[in-house]
């Protein structure tokens, strides 16, 4: 946040006499908001992961243990179908971690959008 409050256009959005609590929520929160939706999005995936770990480690019934079982078993066509679940539930979260930032910074919204003629 300190970063984003730096930035040249805070200093314009200042210097043109927009009231600080705008400036701040609406121009630097805005900027400061998108690596933390990236790390979010990431540790997400790895918890995901994780929960493969924790399951077989304390002997929770779960996605995560239905896994490994499987692996136990070789029963392929259920950790293929385990593996492609997870896969398909990362995907969704990092979906929603572009939509995120379509949401918070309007420029990507603008640079992927049709309007324009591009």
């Amino acid at each position: 946040m300190l970063e984003a409050v730096r930035q040249d256009f805070v200093r314009t959005a200042r210097a043109k006499g927009v009231p600080e609590k705008i400036v701040v929520w609406k121009h630097a929160f805005n900027n400061a908001c998108l690596p933390i939706i990236n790390t979010i999005g990431v540790y997400i995936g790895g918890l995901l992961g994780g929960a493969v770990v924790t399951e077989t480690v304390f002997g929770i019934n779960g996605l995560g243990s239905f896994i490994i079982n499987s692996v136990k078993r070789k029963d392929i066509p259920a950790v293929t179908g385990g593996t492609v679940f997870l896969a398909i539930i990362f995907s969704f979260i990092l979906l929603t971690v572009d939509i995120l930032y379509a949401v918070v910074d309007p420029r990507i919204k603008a640079r992927y959008s049709n309007k324009g003629g591009k």
